[in-house]
């Protein structure tokens, strides 16, 4: 391979890693927010439920509801099995969504564990980005002697 496409695959490994970085964040920061660690919350009393998707997706349940305390007939979504008039502790993701929060141990261990795998991965495409950059650098070092 010349010195450019060692330059090439390393910038493009770098895109990688720049990239899981992102998804390593998102995922912490849902994981945060659906254990109440982070993020407004607010109690959402929910008014009608329905289930939606299906298919390859999977089905989930929406719930529509007011918000407890709020003055403004806003209404808001959250996916969540619950029935009407229940009243669930929400949290705001930093994007805007609703999650109902949930502190389980299987959430805690989502939470800890979701990240890890695009960590993994960010690190694996770090390095082989210096390895291509590295093998890059001795070639153009090696040619110029």
């Amino acid at each position: 391979m010349t010195t450019k496409g060692w330059g090439i695959a390393a910038a493009a490994w770098t895109v990688i890693a720049v990239l899981f970085v992102g998804i390593t964040v998102w995922a912490g920061f849902g994981g945060l927010v659906r254990l109440g660690l982070a993020g407004d919350e607010v109690r959402v009393r929910l008014s009608q439920c329905q289930r939606g998707g299906g298919g390859r997706g999977a089905s989930y349940v929406e719930c529509s509801g007011q918000l407890v305390g709020d003055v403004s007939a806003e209404t808001v979504i959250v996916r969540y099995d619950g029935k009407q008039g229940e009243v669930v502790l929400a949290a705001k993701t930093p994007w805007g969504a609703l999650v109902v929060v949930d502190r389980g141990f299987t959430s805690w261990v989502t939470a800890v564990l979701y990240p890890l795998l695009p960590l993994g991965a960010a690190a694996l495409a770090a390095y082989l980005a210096l390895r291509a950059g590295r093998r890059g650098w001795k070639r153009t070092a090696s040619s110029v002697s």
